[in-house]
């Protein structure tokens, strides 16, 4: 009975089988193209155009099929054939501004939430980097131009700066050409056991990205082809995240040389593209990009500079079955603060990266297999970096050690003025594998499934010299003076006694199509992943499904759950060393000596019970075709648990008792006396963090008025933020007598509110190749809120053991007076509306030169409100900043 069940699967499997065969030609010119990538939208089956510029692909299914024909320098088009069409000759234009139609702004396409921007909307707001392009989705605003410290990008949420938000930003996961760019490798932090960023930068500028994300700054845009954005639920394919997914795609082919030059405030960056058809089955291409940006053209003192190069070969064999694209590209980055000759205490920085990557592309259509498709991802990456600061000290009667065993040492006598060096040199290595299946399964009632096996495997490792404090014989340290008598501190730290962390993956999805009667459609993405993130094993099942019931409405939904494993530099942290002065500091006779011992105690410092932070995320959406535009609503609620959060923990030693001897002019000498009791406090990461976000987005875009060449789109998104955790509070008690020496509270809760409206204007004439875009952002609301959180949940005694106070005694102030706090609510709105408006004039010329112009705040609007304490206050808008950008094909 199983044997003819397979059998009627087989023979509904070959019936349903059809044959399209067509031609792709140039519009402008009518030749042939070669090499364009042909796919079936529900299926993913693929082929590839051959030196005629004829194709040929099998589709499993008789129904109405829906054709994508992609090239480099092409306009992608979407070809829809009917049951009884088998051929097909398809015309693509030049990706120019002489097209009748140019989408310059983020568009939502196919059947579930995903925002796509493509090439003319890359260029539409004269990118210097990917940071620059995400600016237009729903929920973001145009930023002052800078790039002068590490960007990162958190999808809806209303909270623009945290250690909640770096949580959620290190979740947002970026891939591109199927491969991840990872930063968990990333150790550049000079203190790892702190998600605040105390590490290396100036002047208010953080340069380093450790567990922040990846630094948007780095991807140069002048190889991005699309760029899609999923908010909401990723596919199973996709793991180690918890936030958004940003898919980058490049292309391979044929293409003029292409140069241009741009040019905004005090930045300019130059680029370089090209193509070559090496013959009719392989292609090449080069990319080239350098930026260099200062923050301040008149002094140099900030200053930022990248060079990443790039060269892709693709292969297709005769028959089209098998398509090879391997890339690989270098880059350096340097960020540098320069010294300050008129601020001797100014800090002087720098922050370098350099490496390169390779990986490889493999999709093989076997003829003779049950499987209908395989491909191969695979890559390897290797950077270079190295971190410096350099911090001028004036300290009176400091004393410092960098003994690294326990016990009481000699200390260092500091001078008064000295120079405090940081530096960190990491060697971060990442590699990523992918081995994927594919088969497409249909049957008389019409049922299309095309399922998709997956398995992966990613490592992480850092072979760096680490945190160092010896550079060219001067010393950092952390000084101890009579006024602080005791400092946690890190000593010399090799990255390479970090360990290679591995995560290792398999997945399965069954994407489902039917079409009913009355142009009804269902979509449904069903997915299940598997993770074994560092030895923490989950299931992850994620669903998009989507309905269209007519014409005019269709109605999306999903659900998923998703984890994001900590970075090396969460993990390996080093010990923990705390120096404590011995008796009363730095024992000094004028002219004949300086004496001070310093004791040492160390605690393991690794946080190797931490797990991967987790989130699972739920939508709704509405689509509704009218007649005068396409309107799209989502509403969704997420929400991030187990997320990485600072804690302190209480820590209790007993320890030599040392007693300080002083005879005269001699040399002063210690003795051991006995014990006592040392209490302290560590430092340590942990999942104790939480966040809740809940909000709706809506876009609109209205059908284009033809007489006036308009295109009108809006955008808005509110959403509502609230951050917790589990994490402790310690708060000292006012009274030194009290037996309750801290008081425990819970932290406060905190909740935030953003409601912002974006719209687009875009005057387009293809005829003579030009384009006026204006963007306008609206923030109408942008509120901050903390509940207060005055009494205490129970006390730490003097020996740091917790004592819990009963509910009904923690508001009694005669008996624990001195451990409540007094905190007012905070509550930080938004004093009124804050608008602002950014213009664009794109030209393109027939002799291959095209030219635009931009500004940020070309109103240059200045809103200003006054605060609770009458100060003039100016609101935090994009400040006015104009730049212009020049292209040459040839």
């Amino acid at each position: 009975m199983r044997f003819i069940t397979i059998l009627l699967l087989f023979t509904q499997i070959l019936f349903s089988q059809k044959t399209i065969s067509g031609k792709v030609l140039s519009k402008e010119t009518s030749t042939s193209l070669a090499g364009v990538f042909v796919r079936d939208t529900k299926t993913e089956n693929w082929t590839i155009s051959d030196k005629d510029g004829n194709f040929s692909i099998t589709i499993p299914y008789f129904q109405d099929i829906e054709l994508n024909f992609s090239i480099l320098g092409k306009k992608d088009v979407n070809q829809i054939l009917k049951n009884n069409q088998n051929s097909i000759t398809v015309y693509l234009e030049d990706n120019t501004l002489f097209l009748k139609e140019v989408v310059v702004t983020a568009e939502k396409k196919r059947q579930y939430s995903e925002l796509i921007l493509e090439k003319n909307a890359i260029n539409n707001v004269q990118a210097f980097s990917l940071d620059d392009v995400l600016q237009q989705l729903p929920g973001q605003t145009i930023t002052t131009f800078d790039l002068n410290e590490f960007k990162n990008i958190v999808f809806r949420t209303a909270v623009p700066s945290s250690p909640t938000s770096t949580v959620k930003a290190f979740g947002t996961s970026f891939v591109m050409n199927d491969i991840p760019i990872s930063n968990n490798e990333n150790m550049q932090a000079f203190n790892p056991n702190g998600l605040t960023f105390n590490t290396f930068g100036t002047r208010d500028k953080t340069f380093t990205n450790a567990n922040a994300g990846v630094d948007l700054r780095e991807i140069s845009t002048n190889n991005i082809e699309e760029i899609k954005v999923i908010q909401g639920i990723p596919s199973a394919k996709y793991g180690d995240l918890t936030s958004g997914l940003v898919l980058i795609t490049t292309k391979v082919g044929r293409s003029p040389y292409r140069v241009s030059a741009s040019l905004r405030d005090a930045t300019s960056e130059l680029n370089l593209t090209k193509g070559f058809k090496l013959n009719a089955n392989n292609s090449m291409n080069i990319a080239l990009n350098y930026l260099d940006n200062k923050a301040d053209p008149r002094d140099n003192l900030l200053n930022y500079e990248r060079v990443n190069g790039n060269m892709s070969w693709l292969y297709k064999n005769q028959s089209s079955t098998i398509k090879n694209t391997v890339n690989t590209s270098f880059r350096l980055n340097l960020d540098e603060a320069k010294t300050d000759p008129d601020d001797i205490n100014a800090a002087v920085a720098r922050n370098q990266k350099k490496g390169f990557s390779i990986s490889n592309n493999f999709m093989w259509k076997p003829k003779n297999l049950w499987i209908d498709g395989i491909n191969i991802n695979g890559s390897f990456s290797y950077d270079k970096q190295f971190s410096r600061r350099d911090r001028y000290i004036n300290v009176a009667n400091a004393a410092a050690t960098d003994s690294y065993e326990e016990g009481i040492h000699d200390a260092i006598i500091l001078p008064s003025q000295y120079t405090s060096i940081n530096t960190v040199e990491g060697i971060p290595i990442s590699t990523f594998l992918t081995l994927e299946t594919t088969k497409v399964l249909t049957n008389e009632s019409k049922w299309i499934h095309s399922l998709v096996l997956g398995i992966s495997n990613r490592t992480s490792a850092n072979k760096g010299e680490g945190r160092k404090n010896a550079v060219t014989g001067l010393l950092n340290f952390y000084a101890l003076t009579q006024n602080n008598d005791n400092t946690l501190g890190y000593r010399d730290y090799q990255f390479t006694n970090s360990k290679t962390e591995n995560q290792m993956s398999a997945y399965a999805e069954d994407r489902i199509f039917k079409k009913f009667q009355n142009e009804q459609i269902l979509n449904v993405d069903l997915g299940v992943r598997f993770d074994n993130q560092l030895g923490n094993m989950s299931l992850q099942p994620r669903i998009n499904s989507s309905f269209t019931f007519n014409k005019i409405i269709k109605v999306r939904s999903g659900f998923g759950i998703s984890s994001k494993a900590p970075s090396l530099n969460q993990l390996y942290t080093g010990d923990r060393f705390l120096d404590k002065i011995v008796g009363s500091g730095i024992y000094t006779y004028p002219g004949i000596y300086q004496k001070a011992w310093i004791q040492t105690l160390i605690t393991p410092g690794d946080n190797l019970n931490l797990k991967p932070s987790k989130s699972y995320r739920t939508e709704l959406g509405f689509d509704f075709n009218l007649p005068f535009g396409i309107l799209n609503f989502t509403g969704y609620y997420n929400k991030l648990y187990n997320g990485f959060s600072s804690e302190k923990h209480p820590e209790y030693r007993v320890i030599p008792k040392a007693e300080v001897v002083i005879v005269g002019t001699e040399i002063p000498t210690y003795q051991i006396v006995g014990t006592e009791n040392f209490y302290y406090f560590t430092n340590t990461l942990t999942n104790n963090n939480s966040s809740e976000d809940k909000g709706i987005e809506a876009i609109i875009n209205f059908k284009k008025i033809k007489p006036l060449n308009l295109d009108i789109s809006l955008n808005a998104s509110y959403v509502h933020t609230k951050d917790f955790s589990n994490v402790k509070t310690y708060v000292a008690s006012a009274s030194l007598l009290s037996p309750e020496t801290y008081g425990v509270f819970d932290p406060r809760t905190s909740l935030y509110d953003n409601f912002t409206i974006s719209s687009n204007f875009n005057y387009h004439i293809p005829s003579v190749g030009l384009l006026i875009s204006m963007r306008t952002d609206h923030v109408l609301l942008k509120n901050t809120k903390s509940p207060t959180s005055n009494f205490p949940n129970g006390y730490l005694d003097k020996e740091l053991v917790y004592h819990d106070i009963p509910v009904e005694d923690r508001t009694n102030v005669q008996k624990y007076g001195h451990l409540i706090q007094k905190y007012n609510e905070s509550e930080n709105k938004l004093p009124k509306a804050v608008h602002n408006f950014h213009l664009r004039v794109s030209k393109d010329f027939l002799n291959g030169f095209s030219v635009s112009l931009y500004a940020t705040n070309f109103l240059n609007v200045k809103p200003y409100y006054y605060d609770d304490s009458g100060d003039k206050i100016l609101s935090n808008v994009a400040t006015f900043s104009f730049g212009t950008r020049l292209d040459y094909e040839f």
